[in-house]
């Protein structure tokens, strides 16, 4: 859930850590007196549901390493859910870097509590128990256009008992975006010959891509009357970008946190965005309900929550609207380009985008190839199993 927020920071020590989303920064380089040892510490993110379970293992890095790659991925780790009579009621599998999902979906037992079980080497750590904490409905998921035909996306909720609201959010973006032009047939790198495409059948002109939310997304109602959270923006659409190309989609999860996880997350936040530096002013406040079963002096960071999400589902027709405009085609005046055969204009970078019989006319390959479209959320031909029409 939180991984995207830290992965862009790559566990720089001064700048901060990766947990579960992601949120791009930078810093200038230097060491802060104190921070020595503060490299290589594992960082546990996750929240465990009944269904979507997602668990981010990392070490801190120093500034001075290369935290371009993924050296602080943390993998071959053995990760259980567990209940407080410690049986294991779902395992994590490694699906990545450094990230652990529950394939299978299971059940909170009411009254139960939940932990985080994990092995690594030597060492065994497990997060506090905590039982599920139901969230309320989200009322709703709007949009709205602004000026500069920029997009906001909000969310509404309110507690029916009225008490104090914790609330943290987390997305997932799904879009369809289509070539520039659709060209009636295009070479196949794999057979090696020239294939025909169509709108109803295999083509590449409709694409689909996603993303997640990208920064800690936190509210509460503690200090007013009611315990109303109205139109908060929780996202901001901006053009230029494929988003807009067609029919764009936003999955939000709304989470109930306590006073305590409130304040974890939004101590972090304050020390990543306002200080720069994950360790101030003290790491002792921000190491969150992570132990070290094995060696309880050794520090661990992270946060485990235990939920039970709402979600609601908003799809904005950017075509219907007219709003497709926006997208930023690419430049496709390069067109008619020569080439000895649709292999040496493929390699190249070129499509063909019309002729036939052997005698074709090309064009970049990005205007007739969605899948080649630059952009956020590498477009790809992987339909999402609930999109609404019959593209393909």
């Amino acid at each position: 859930m939180l991984h995207h927020y830290f992965n862009n920071h790559k566990y720089i020590l001064i700048a901060c850590i990766a947990l579960i989303y992601i949120l791009s920064g930078c810093i200038s380089a230097f060491e802060p007196v104190g921070l020595k040892d503060r490299a290589g510490l594992l960082v546990v993110e996750g929240v465990i549901l009944e269904e979507g379970t997602r668990i981010t293992l990392s070490r801190t890095v120093r500034l001075d390493e290369d935290a371009s790659g993924r050296s602080a991925d943390v993998n071959n780790a053995t990760i259980h859910i567990i209940d407080e009579a410690y049986n294991a009621v779902a395992v994590a599998e490694q699906s990545g870097h450094g990230q652990y999902i529950v394939n299978d979906k299971f059940s909170f037992v009411p009254g139960m509590k939940y932990a985080v079980d994990i092995r690594l080497g030597d060492s065994h750590y497990q997060s506090a128990f905590i039982e599920p904490v139901p969230a309320p409905a989200i009322d709703s998921v709007s949009w709205i256009l602004n000026d500069d035909n920029s997009i906001d996306i909000r969310v509404s909720t309110h507690d029916p008992a009225n008490e104090s609201l914790y609330c943290l959010w987390d997305f997932e973006e799904n879009w369809e975006l289509r070539a520039t032009y659709f060209a009636p047939v295009r070479f196949d790198p794999l057979t090696l010959s020239v294939i025909p495409q169509s709108y109803t059948g295999d083509n590449r002109y409709y694409c689909w891509a996603s993303a997640r939310s990208g920064s800690l997304l936190m509210a509460t109602t503690e200090k007013f009357r009611d315990a109303v959270i109205k139109d908060h923006k929780i996202h901001t659409l901006r053009p230029g970008n494929h988003r807009y190309s067609y029919l764009y989609s936003i999955n939000v999860r709304q989470y109930r946190l306590s006073r305590e996880d409130f304040a974890y997350f939004n101590n972090l936040k304050k020390n990543v965005e306002e200080s720069g530096s994950l360790f101030a002013p003290q790491p002792t406040e921000i190491k969150g309900n992570i132990r070290c079963l094995s060696d309880p002096d050794e520090t661990v960071i992270g946060h485990i929550l235990v939920s039970k999400a709402a979600t609601s589902r908003l799809f904005i027709p950017m075509a219907e609207l007219r709003l497709n405009h926006l997208e930023g085609l690419p430049d496709c005046s390069d067109m008619g380009q020569q080439f000895s055969a649709p292999f040496d204009a493929y390699y190249s970078g070129y499509g063909i985008w019309g002729g036939g019989g052997g005698s074709y006319i090309y064009i970049l390959r990005r205007c007739v190839d969605c899948t080649q479209r630059i952009g956020p959320g590498s477009p790809s031909k992987i339909k999402p199993d609930f999109w609404p029409n019959d593209h393909r």
